[in-house]
């Protein structure tokens, strides 16, 4: 990281950069060039390691990526405000990040799916994860990633 004086490193500041951040972003290799994709996510802590999971279809050029076995990169950031500056090309914000490494993986009908799920609804419906039913488990597709390795910054 460039800027170590911005670096967040304890993980209760990590945790609540990732529950602040709405949208994460998923970076994967496709067709012989990078793919990024935007999602809804949620994250639990395994350890001392950071776990995204994610929701979505079942099929489509993100899940054709992950079932090549490689790597990937999630990131995750939230814009506080704009910065004004007297010089233009000195215009900057506030933010929140992080970037996180590891093995994306697709969860089959079990309990590493029902934590995701239940994780993401407690995330984005407060309240509901109560109702998720295995009916409702088989309409979509988890995935899960470990991350390896992750990194955060904030611009205060």
């Amino acid at each position: 990281m460039r800027r170590t004086d911005r670096a967040v490193t304890d993980p209760d500041e990590i945790d609540a950069i990732l529950r602040r951040c709405e949208v994460g972003r998923l970076g994967l290799w496709s067709h012989g060039e990078p793919y990024v994709v935007p999602l809804h996510f949620a994250h639990i802590w395994s350890g001392d390691q950071v776990v995204v999971y994610i929701h979505g279809a079942g099929e489509g050029r993100k899940i054709e990526a992950i079932s090549q076995g490689g790597r990937a990169c999630f990131e995750a950031d939230r814009r506080i405000e704009t910065v004004d500056h007297a010089r233009v090309c000195r215009i900057g914000a506030t933010f929140e990040s992080a970037i996180g490494w590891g093995l994306p993986e697709v969860c089959g009908q079990s309990e590493l799916m029902m934590e995701g799920l239940v994780a993401l609804l407690d995330k984005y419906s407060p309240g509901r994860s109560g109702e998720l039913t295995q009916r409702d488990a088989a309409m979509v597709t988890v995935l899960r990633m470990p991350l390896d390795t992750i990194t955060a910054k904030r611009r205060a």
